[in-house]
């Protein structure tokens, strides 16, 4: 481009030297200029094909930046100095209905409302006076009528002198982010008074139960202020007996992410204890992990004192119902025991007729033994003196003797090698006779019982048990008398006083055990228990024969009632025995020491457990101990609910008695504690 200036001065020097130059001379020059033409065609043909080809560049890179422009879905537009449109994108042009050359040179004014096309004049002369970019949001109408909510960015922009020009702007539909972001705030309001309104305490926690958030409510609830319960702070307000048991089912909801649900004592600052109800639904993230929970409190109080008095109404029922039965039972029993003892006083002419009434006295006595066990061991006691048996054997023999003179057969299926267990076998025999006994009456007409044992283990723990299945064929229960099967008293049958299955269900439950059962009507009953199996040597010492033991030893006892002592000392005498008697616990220390001093020591001591409004027999033991160690002390009670009758040994005592008591009972007891110190005089049976 700069070689044409240097051709245009050679060629004026050329015609200026042409004056005085031969006909040779005219002639280079003439061919000198023919070159500086050429030259000059060429360079202006250079430069015609350099500015065609920089023209087509640039009209590449307005197509491209056209393209690009028209493809964002954002309106872009330009205005000059006085708000007219200079050129838009694709995305005006359908957002206003009109081409990009109709909108040329036209303004807001021509497509808005006069209202709102006059709030963008103001602001765009607010730009183009201060020269600054600006942002505003402008509810518009487009070109089909809606209601559009416009998002506008306008900036200035000038040309190459820097002269201002006009200003640009970029508008985005933001209609449904807004709708969605008040539709959000409204909701948020409505659960912010829901929750500040709500009778129920709420609240919002993490993962690891970090309180995040609380309502009014649940301060109030709580006493606590909603700063104060954030982290771990709620857990003060837990009762400390049931935090142990809060945290563990809390931990149960984490790990299973299912819903949480408790009850349980809340401490309030003050001291006061309510009760609440707190349920609690997993918050979970998109992989399923548990994120937290979110969760009511309900104070309860009022309900659980409800409960509580429905409980105890409930009970006075039940405690009504079975003094109904109490009385009726004990009622029949003394009828029998007093009509024989009066009957045999008419008969006593005649020895035989008179004996006969009294073993028939006897028998109503046995009766009314069993009874009082059986209340005992349901209403507070039975505690199970164990011992390492195996169940097969007294299957069937508690099995035959409740059978005895029925027409119920009985099948048994008992597994092979079945695991010891470690029962009082007395109250796991009269278990197995309650159940069979009910099967039979279950079944007048005939039928036959299944029992079966087998060794089962728990999957979960591992633990293993000895489950016993007593199973008829009877008339079956209803689902409303399924429910009540355990309830004292309580018998759908004519025959029986419904104290069987209450008894069973207690003696069960004491051995560490389950039972439940299972009916259909007109198909049958099963019930099924389930007793820890002991991993005890079982391996047992076989029981010596029964025996009247007869002795010459000195024996010491203690009972508040004359009736007893006169008893005992009526058996003890004819057993050869020297007997000297005490109503109380201190006479009984002062004669024991006094006998010792004497040297005339006791040989055993039998000591009522215990002694209304004085010193029973468990102080007692605890003060003979330190006059003799080695003193042999048998305890009496007919409260078998006492742990010391369970555990005799464990307070000193070498064994026990337990009322009603007669001759065989007492021998047995001697001979056992005294065989190896008091030689006896002869050894009989004795009726």
């Amino acid at each position: 481009m700069n070689d044409m200036p240097d051709s245009t001065d050679k060629a004026s020097r050329i015609s200026a030297d042409a004056v005085s130059l031969s006909p040779a001379e005219v002639q280079r020059l003439i061919d000198e200029l023919k070159s500086c033409k050429a030259e000059l065609e060429s360079l202006k043909s250079q430069r015609l094909e350099r500015y065609k080809k920089s023209e087509d560049e640039v009209g590449r890179e307005r197509s491209l930046l056209r393209c690009l422009i028209d493809s964002v879905g954002d309106l872009i537009f330009v205005k000059d100095m006085n708000g007219v449109y200079l050129a838009c994108n694709k995305a005006s042009e359908e957002f206003i209905g009109l081409s990009e050359s109709e909108q040329i040179g036209k303004t807001d004014f021509d497509f808005f409302d006069q209202d709102v096309a006059g709030k963008i004049w103001e602001l765009d002369r607010q730009i183009l006076s201060s020269g600054k970019e600006n942002r505003s949001e402008e509810w518009v109408t487009s070109c089909e009528g809606g209601r559009v909510l416009l998002h506008t960015l306008k900036a200035p922009f000038y040309g190459s002198d820097g002269e201002l020009l006009g200003l640009v702007g970029i508008s985005r539909d933001i209609s449904e982010r807004k709708r969605v972001e008040e539709a959000l705030r409204d909701s948020e309001e409505r659960f912010r008074a829901l929750c500040d309104f709500s009778p129920l305490g709420i609240f919002l926690s993490d993962r690891d139960g970090n309180n995040v958030y609380s309502n009014p409510r649940w301060s109030v609830i709580t006493g606590l202020s909603a700063s104060d319960s954030l982290g771990t702070g709620w857990k003060k307000t837990v009762h400390p007996d049931d935090r142990e048991k809060v945290d563990k089912k809390w931990l149960e909801s984490i790990v299973s992410g299912t819903l949480y649900c408790n009850e349980h004592r809340l401490l309030d600052p003050l001291g006061k204890t309510i009760w609440v109800r707190v349920l609690a639904a997993p918050l979970k993230k998109p992989d399923g992990t548990v994120a937290g929970h979110v969760g009511t409190v309900e104070d309860i109080t009022e309900l659980w004192q409800a409960r509580q008095e429905l409980m105890k109404t409930q009970k006075l029922e039940s405690l009504g119902v079975l003094a109904g039965g109490i009385a009726h039972d004990f009622n029949n029993i003394l009828t029998a025991i007093l009509g024989n003892i009066s009957l045999a006083r008419l008969q006593s002419g005649d020895p035989q007729k008179v004996l006969d009434r009294l073993v028939s006295a006897e028998n109503a006595t046995v009766r009314a033994k069993d009874l009082a066990q059986q209340l005992l061991t349901f209403a507070r006691g039975g505690e199970p003196v164990k011992k390492i048996i195996t169940v097969s054997g007294l299957l069937k023999e508690a099995a035959d003797f409740a059978l005895h003179g029925s027409s119920v057969r009985c099948k048994f299926a008992i597994g092979d090698g079945l695991w010891p267990v470690e029962a009082d076998e007395g109250q796991l025999f009269q278990v197995i006779h309650n159940l069979v006994l009910n099967a039979v009456q279950a079944m007048p007409e005939g039928g036959t019982i299944t029992i079966s044992a087998a060794n089962i283990s728990s999957e979960r723990t591992g633990n293993k048990f000895v489950k016993i299945s007593v199973a008829d064929t009877g008339i079956g229960m209803s689902e409303q008398h399924l429910q009540r099967a355990f309830d004292p008293y309580f018998t759908t049958k004519q025959q029986g006083s419904g104290l069987g299955l209450a008894t069973c269900y207690s003696i069960i439950r004491k051995h560490g055990g389950k039972i439940r059962a299972a009916s259909k009507l007109g198909v049958g009953s099963r019930f099924i228990i389930s007793l820890p199996a002991s991993l005890k040597d079982n391996s047992q010492v076989p029981d010596a024969p029964v025996t009247l033991f007869r002795g010459s030893c000195s024996v010491l006892i203690m009972d508040d009632e004359d009736i007893i002592l006169e008893l005992a000392r009526a058996i003890l005498g004819e057993l050869g025995y020297t007997v000297e008697c005490v109503e109380n616990g201190k006479d009984a220390i002062e004669l024991y020491q006094t006998r010792k001093e004497q040297g005339t020591p006791f040989s055993a001591v039998i000591l009522d457990l215990t002694i209304p409004g004085g010193v029973g027999g468990r102080e007692v033991i605890s003060e003979l101990l330190k006059l003799d160690p080695d003193v042999k002390a048998i305890v009496s009670s007919g409260y078998s609910s006492d742990p010391v009758m369970a555990n005799y040994r464990d307070y000193g005592f070498s064994a026990t008695l337990v009322k009603p008591y007669g001759a065989n009972e007492m021998s047995e007891v001697m001979g056992e504690l005294l065989r190896d110190r008091c030689k006896p005089k002869t050894s009989s049976e004795i009726g």
